[in-house]
């Protein structure tokens, strides 16, 4: 495993379709939910980084469950899991998110997250299958 920067990944994260946000209540009840780019009427970013430390991302209607946000209202731990089909690899973010309002960017997003991200992981994944676009 390695460590990387945020900045150093920008681009890639900026192109990703897809990514797993992960996040824990207080009571310590995972959940793990799919985030991807919105692609009713513009295709829009799947998250911005902000900065060497920062990012952002849309929070979609989904199930009105509300599993991740409900955890993140009660604990604020965030992981974003992303799979780079290409260097059969994974990159893992964790940190801080705090829910902010909508975002331009994002226009039929309700809210977004902001992510102060303390951990930038890589890891090796043998085998992993790759990706064909449809």
């Amino acid at each position: 495993m390695a460590e990387t920067s945020l900045a150093a990944l920008k681009p890639w994260l900026e192109a990703q379709p897809f990514c797993l946000l992960g996040s824990a209540s207080a009571a310590g009840d995972c959940d793990c939910s799919y985030r991807g780019c919105e692609t009713r009427g513009l295709a829009e970013p799947l998250l911005q980084v902000l900065d060497h430390r920062r990012l952002l991302l849309p929070d979609y209607a989904g199930n009105n469950l509300f599993n991740s946000i409900g955890n993140l209202l009660e604990q604020p731990r965030i992981a974003l899991l992303f799979v780079d089909f290409e260097r059969q690899s994974t990159v893992l973010l964790q940190g801080l998110a705090q829910l902010a309002g909508p975002h331009p960017s994002w226009p039929a997003a309700a809210r977004t997250i902001a992510v102060a991200v303390d951990r930038v992981q890589r890891a090796a994944v043998a085998g992993l299958p790759p990706l064909v676009p449809a």
